[in-house]
């Protein structure tokens, strides 16, 4: 098996990186700190504060939006109106789309301690151009369910697609609702709900992936009494219009996990692990034989491959027949990348079941060639936590890559924050580790312009610091080819 050395990545002086603070004293109380992004890149941040609360009822809230490097475009005001007294407003979610930002808002309650949310969410579209809201409302009049549960995406040109929606907690899906496309003005364009039925068994949905022309859904019907999964399928729905476009029954020898499914260049990717058929034909959480992908051509519906890969056929690693790496319990696969070359770039982490949980042990990376068989697998020693590393990824700077980020999310006192940079062109992988310890405050992560990782600061005792939250972006270290 392969073993890579691992590369110390320090931090950056503060002199050198860009930060912004959020001071303690600031008017106002901090709702949300959020990236947003033009497609695949940042385009900058939004701040929103809660100002006021007035006799009326009228919530009003400040949102600052800045550009990717911390650099102020505009600073305005929303308002909107409680039902009653003793509820309040709150933004759960800020998007952005071709020069419009969509703010969602919802109305909640405080007892004891506790929120209780109520409907209907609502949404509001500022015009950064000439920063003014040009629109507010409701973006669904059917059947609402919890508003948690509902999140907003951008669709680049096309606009916003709403998704409403209860998430189960046995099974993390959507149950059944429209799924809705709002322009860049907020106004609806299409509504979205799978027409066909089946008796006595619930349609839940996942959302896999979208684009400015594409929308890629996970659905499967499972049936409540018998806990059987009648079918299960992808779907793609153009999301300029909604029309569905190809809707595919996951049907196999084997019982299949769509772990990904995404497009490009029309073209359709579905992978995941498969399993040994099972009675109720739905994936378990631990034992697989490998995994799958299918290639689905989106303008004639053809299957360009479906491939079974199984364990046994990986290089530089020793696999058991139902997944089980040696020493270090069964693979999680988190990521599969396209690469220019076509190519692909997967990305594992093995797990242990334990008393308290699933305990996530070595990362693993996987190259595989444009017929998706394997080239080279390769193994990382990082820390064993308790919950999955593996937080997002990035292009590195001049397109010569990509970065994936693994985050020790649940280890506070002892943060460590690993970066793979796998470049195109050599086929090389190189880690980082980035450690984020600091006694005075939580740390957290997020995407940033290309080059450079956010890090997220909340200082535990605001008053002594003078500030609640900084956030800075760190410059990282990239070989160039």
């Amino acid at each position: 098996m392969k073993k890579t050395i691992l590369f110390l990545l320090l931090f950056t002086s503060l002199s050198r990186a860009q930060s912004y603070t959020v001071l303690n004293n600031t008017a106002g109380e901090l709702e949300r700190f959020s990236p947003i992004y033009d497609h695949e890149t940042l385009y900058g941040y939004v701040e929103v504060r809660k100002m006021n609360v007035d006799e009326n009822l009228k919530n009003t809230f400040k949102y600052t939006v800045l550009d990717k490097n911390f650099n102020s475009i505009c600073v305005g005001e929303l308002t909107d109106q409680a039902s009653k007294s003793k509820r309040y407003l709150k933004v759960l979610d800020v998007n952005y789309a071709n020069g419009y930002l969509l703010f969602d808002l919802v109305e909640y309650a405080k007892s004891g301690g506790q929120e209780s949310v109520f409907l209907p969410k609502t949404y509001q579209v500022v015009d950064l151009k000439n920063n003014v809201v040009i629109n507010k409302g409701v973006p669904i009049n059917e059947v609402y369910y919890n508003p948690i549960y509902s999140s907003t995406y951008s669709l680049d040109k096309t606009g916003f697609l709403a998704v409403n929606g209860e998430r189960t907690i046995k099974n993390f899906m959507v149950k059944t609702v429209p799924f809705c496309a709002l322009s860049t003005k907020g106004e609806k364009i299409w509504e979205y709900q799978n027409p066909r039925k089946y008796e006595k068994a619930v349609n839940y949905y996942s959302l896999k992936s979208y684009t400015e022309n594409y929308i890629v859904l996970y659905n499967f019907f499972r049936n409540g009494s018998r806990n059987e999964v009648l079918q299960a399928n992808v779907v793609v729905l153009d999301a300029k219009t909604g029309k569905e476009l190809v809707y595919h029954p996951l049907e196999s020898e084997y019982t299949v996990d769509c772990e990904y499914a995404f497009t490009d260049e029309d073209k359709l990717y579905i992978g995941g692990k498969f399993l040994k058929k099972n009675k109720d034909n739905y994936p378990h959480f631990k034992e697989s034989l490998g995994i799958f992908q299918k290639v689905i051509d989106l303008k004639t519906n053809a299957i360009i491959r479906d491939s079974y890969r199984k364990n046994e056929s990986y290089k530089d690693i020793k696999i058991s027949e139902d997944g089980r790496v040696s020493g270090d319990g069964f693979l999680k696969y988190q990521k599969c990348n396209l690469n220019p070359d076509g190519t692909f770039f997967v990305l594992a982490e093995s797990f242990r079941i334990t008393q308290t949980g699933k305990n996530y042990t070595q990362l693993y990376t996987f190259l595989m060639d444009k017929d998706f068989n394997s080239v080279k697998t390769t193994e990382y020693n990082v820390k064993s936590t308790m919950g999955y590393k593996y937080y997002f990824s990035q292009r590195i700077a001049n397109k010569m890559g990509r970065a994936y980020f693994f985050f020790d999310k649940n280890d506070n006192s002892n943060l460590e924050l690993n970066i793979l940079n796998h470049y195109y062109k050599s086929k090389k992988e190189t880690i980082q580790k980035m450690p984020l310890t600091n006694k005075e405050s939580s740390i957290n992560v997020f995407p940033a312009k290309e080059g450079y990782v956010g890090i997220a600061e909340y200082f535990k005792d605001p008053k002594k610091e003078g500030k609640y939250m900084e956030i800075r972006l760190e410059k990282l270290n990239f070989e160039r080819e």
